[in-house]
């Protein structure tokens, strides 16, 4: 849920395709891996989002798909196997920029709370509650609308583990689901 750096895109022929386009709207895609860049678009943007889901920060790939020397100096240089490709989750249909709610001062804090109810189960994200009803109530439509407690399970069971690790002073390694994480330990150190 953080902001993604798009600035690391290593596929030189998809940089100079996306100049050339000068003003133009970009092409839509979808996840046929039948237009051209596709690939490149795809594996670029998973290697600046750490192989994660930019929204809900599942992880969408083996970290292997994304080392920097799978691209040679002006593309994504593996060829993707059948068997990669289902390996590899995610799809482009949030290219579209005018699709996404990100705002230049956007910060998850500023927006959202992660909700823990240990009596009714609930382990989710919630509208901030500092923010104002309408606010709110966009928010709470941008949380449905991404998916963002779609995992819910495994990010509760996946925090219940780190919990317990951190409560022994062992060290966490929070490498998905960051956000929640680091939101349930900002409120253990407000308790």
């Amino acid at each position: 849920m953080r902001k993604i750096d798009k600035s690391k895109i290593l596929s030189k022929n998809y940089k100079d395709f996306e100049k050339g386009l000068k003003g133009k709207k970009h092409p839509t895609y979808d996840s046929s891996y039948k237009r051209k860049y596709y690939t490149d678009i795809k594996m670029s943007l998973l290697y600046c989002q750490n192989g994660l889901c930019a929204y809900t920060e599942e992880v969408l790939c083996d970290p292997k798909f994304i080392k920097t020397e799978n691209w040679d100096e002006n593309q994504y240089k593996i060829k993707l196997e059948k068997k990669d490709k289902n390996e590899i989750k995610g799809d482009l249909e949030h290219f579209d920029e005018s699709l996404k709610p990100d705002s230049k001062g956007y910060t998850p804090e500023k927006y959202l709370e992660f909700f823990v109810d240990t009596t009714n189960d609930s382990y989710i994200f919630i509208p901030n509650s500092k923010l104002s009803d309408k606010e709110q109530k966009d928010v709470k439509y941008m949380i449905e609308t991404l998916g963002l407690n779609c995992v819910s399970y495994e990010r509760k069971r996946q925090l219940l583990e780190w919990l317990d690790r951190y409560e022994n002073g062992l060290p966490v390694d929070a490498y998905k689901y960051i956000t929640a994480w680091e939101m349930t330990l900002a409120n253990l150190r407000d308790k």
